[in-house]
C-alpha cells in the first residue's frame, strides 16, 4: 500500500505504461501512418496517377458498365467515385450471398475505357492502418480484444499521469538535455503534456470502438438475447433495413437521372463517398448513397433511392446515441480532416509515439548504475526497447522497399510485403541483442538512417517517378515522400553522430586513467 493517493497513482501510471508500452508504441506508429493510408496506397501503386475530376454521371456510367459485364448476378454493388483523397481512382466492388460459391471482387476502373486499371499487387497503406487495431497474424477477433486491453491501459496511464504530474505547466517548460536520465523524463513529460488532449480523445474514442466487444450483453440483454432482432434494428437505424430481392428482373435507373437526383439531394459542397446498389437488376433494387464527412458530426445523412425510378425515398435521421457514437468515431478516424488538420493529427500522433518511447527508455535508464554491469533483466529491456523503438521504423522502410523490389508477378505478393516487414523487424531484435553490451542505440540509428535513405534511392531506380522526374512533373506525393524520407534519414544520422560523440567522451576518462596508471 502506497503512503498516499498520488503515490498510488504514480505506481499505477508506471506499471500500466510499462507492461503495454511496446505494443502501444506499435499501435501509435501504425495508427499515425493510418492518417496517410490513402497517400501510402497511391505511393505503392506507382503505375497509377490520380484521376482527373469528372462528373458523377461519367463515373457511374463507367462503373455500371463494368459491373454489368463482370458481376451482374451479385447481391450488392459498391461504387466509389474518384473525387477525394480517399478515392483517387474510380473503384468498384461486389458481394455475393454468403452461401454462394462465387467470389467477391474489387477493382480500380479506367473511367474512359471502362476497363480494369492494371497495377502491382500490394498490401498498401490500408494494411498498416489495420495493423493498429487488428495486430497482424492474429485472428481479427482476438486482435481487436487485445487492442481493447491496451487502449484501456493507455487510458489509465493518461489519467494517472495527470495526477502524478502536479506541476503540469512547470513540467511542460522543463528540458535538461545535459542531465542524462532527466532528459528522457523531460522529453516524456513535454510530449505527454503537449499532446494530452489528443491522447485523451484518441484513447477514449478507441474504447468506444471496442464497446460492443467488451460489453456485448448490454445491448443484447434488452432484446432477450435475440441477436437477429438487434441486428435488424441496428440496420434500420443505420438506414440499412432488410430488403429482399423479388426474383423479377428489372432495369436499373439511368445513371444520368440517378446522378441528377443525388446531386439535388445533397449539400452543394458534399462529395459522394460511395454508392451501394442492393439487389441490382431486380424489381426490389435499392440505392444507398453516403457522402464524405465535412466535420466530426456527419452533416449529410445516408440517402435511399428507388433502384428503378431513381427517386429519393428516405433520408433517415440518426438517433441521439448513434450520433454521439459517430462523433467520437469520426474524431478518432479523422476522415473529415483537411490538409492542415490532418497534419495536426499526424504531429499529435508522433508526439504520442515519442511519449511512449521516451517513457520506456527512461524506465530502463533510471535503473542502471554506471559502475555495475547490466543484469539479464536490464539487457532484455534494452533489447526490446531498441528492437521496438528503432526496429519498427526500419521494418516499415523495408515494407516500402519490398513494394519496389519484389517481382511483379510473385504469387501472394501483398502478403510477402508484410512478411518482409516483420522479418526485418525480427532482424532488428537480433541486431539489438548482438549489440546490447556495446553501442546498440548508435548502431541501430545508423541502420535506420541507411534504410530511410534507401527508400528514395530504390524508388528512383525501380520507377520513373524518382525525385528529379517527380519534381519536374510536379508529382507532389512522390516528391513529398522522398523529401520526408531523406529528412528523417538526416535526423537519424544526426542522432548517430550525437551518440558517437557521447561514446567518445565516455571513453576519454578511461583512456586517461589507463595512461596515468602506465606512467606511474
Amino acid at each position: 500500500m502506497k503512503k498516499d493517493f498520488r503515490h498510488s497513482m504514480i505506481w499505477l501510471h508506471t506499471w500500466a505504461g510499462l507492461v503495454f508500452c511496446w505494443l502501444l508504441y506499435f499501435m501509435f506508429v501504425t495508427g499515425t501512418l493510418g492518417y496517410l493510408d490513402s497517400e501510402l496506397d497511391s505511393w505503392m501503386k506507382p503505375e497509377l496517377s490520380a484521376a482527373e475530376e469528372v462528373s458523377l454521371e461519367t463515373d457511374l456510367n463507367a462503373a455500371i458498365t463494368y459491373l454489368q459485364a463482370h458481376a451482374a448476378d451479385a447481391e450488392r454493388w459498391f461504387i466509389s467515385p474518384a473525387n477525394h483523397r480517399d478515392n483517387p481512382q474510380l473503384r468498384v466492388s461486389w458481394r455475393y450471398p454468403r452461401d454462394s460459391e462465387k467470389n467477391n471482387g474489387r477493382e480500380l476502373i479506367n473511367r474512359g475505357t471502362g476497363e480494369e486499371l492494371h497495377h502491382r499487387e500490394t498490401a498498401g497503406g490500408q494494411t498498416l492502418y489495420r495493423m493498429h487495431y487488428r495486430l497482424h497474424y492474429l485472428p481479427s477477433g482476438w486482435g481487436f480484444r487485445l487492442v481493447g486491453i491496451f487502449t484501456l491501459a493507455m487510458f489509465i496511464a493518461l489519467l494517472t499521469g495527470v495526477v502524478a504530474h502536479r506541476k503540469l505547466f512547470k513540467d511542460f517548460f522543463s528540458f535538461r538535455p545535459q542531465k542524462g536520465k532527466a532528459a528522457w523524463l523531460d522529453m516524456h513529460n513535454l510530449s505527454s503534456i503537449a499532446s494530452l488532449p489528443f491522447q485523451l480523445m484518441i484513447t477514449y474514442s478507441g474504447l468506444i470502438f471496442a464497446i460492443s466487444t467488451w460489453m456485448p450483453f448490454v445491448g443484447v440483454a434488452a432484446y432477450d438475447f435475440d441477436v437477429k432482432s438487434l441486428r435488424a434494428d441496428l440496420n434500420e437505424m443505420r438506414g440499412r433495413s432488410s430488403i429482399k430481392a423479388a426474383g423479377e428482373n428489372a432495369d436499373l435507373v439511368g445513371m444520368d437521372i440517378l446522378s441528377q437526383n443525388i446531386e439535388a439531394s445533397i449539400n452543394d459542397d458534399a462529395l459522394v463517398r460511395f454508392i451501394e446498389i442492393k439487389n441490382p437488376n431486380d424489381r426490389n433494387a435499392k440505392i444507398f448513397v453516403n457522402t464524405h464527412l465535412s466535420g466530426p458530426v456527419q452533416e449529410q445523412n445516408k440517402l435511399q433511392f428507388d433502384g428503378r425510378s431513381g427517386k429519393l425515398e428516405s433520408s433517415k435521421e440518426q438517433s441521439g446515441a448513434l450520433q454521439t457514437r459517430n462523433v467520437f468515431i469520426n474524431l478518432h478516424e479523422g476522415l473529415f480532416a483537411g490538409p492542415a488538420l490532418r497534419l495536426l493529427y499526424i504531429l499529435s500522433g508522433l508526439l504520442g509515439t515519442l511519449m511512449v518511447a521516451t517513457g520506456a527508455i527512461y524506465y530502463a535508464q533510471k535503473r542502471k548504475r554506471p559502475a555495475q554491469a547490466l543484469s539479464k533483466q536490464q539487457m532484455l529491456v534494452d533489447i526490446v526497447n531498441g528492437g521496438t523503438i528503432i526496429g519498427l521504423p526500419i521494418s516499415i522502410c523495408v515494407f516500402m522497399m519490398s513494394n519496389r523490389l519484389l517481382a511483379i508477378d510473385l504469387d501472394q505478393r501483398a502478403d510477402w510485403e508484410v512478411h518482409s516487414m516483420f522479418l526485418a523487424w525480427l532482424a532488428s531484435f537480433v541486431l539489438a541483442a548482438y549489440w546490447v553490451k556495446d553501442t546498440m542505440w548508435k548502431k541501430l540509428s545508423l541502420v535506420l538512417s541507411i534504410t530511410l535513405f534507401s527508400v528514395p534511392i530504390v524508388n528512383f531506380f525501380s520507377t520513373n517517378r524518382g525525385l528529379g522526374q517527380s519534381s519536374w512533373q510536379n508529382d507532389t506525393l512522390f516528391v513529398a515522400t522522398d523529401i520526408v524520407m531523406l529528412s528523417m534519414a538526416a535526423i537519424s544520422l544526426l542522432l548517430w553522430g550525437i551518440l558517437s560523440k557521447k561514446e567518445q567522451r565516455q571513453q576519454s576518462p578511461i583512456r586517461s586513467t589507463n595512461a596515468h596508471s602506465a606512467v606511474a
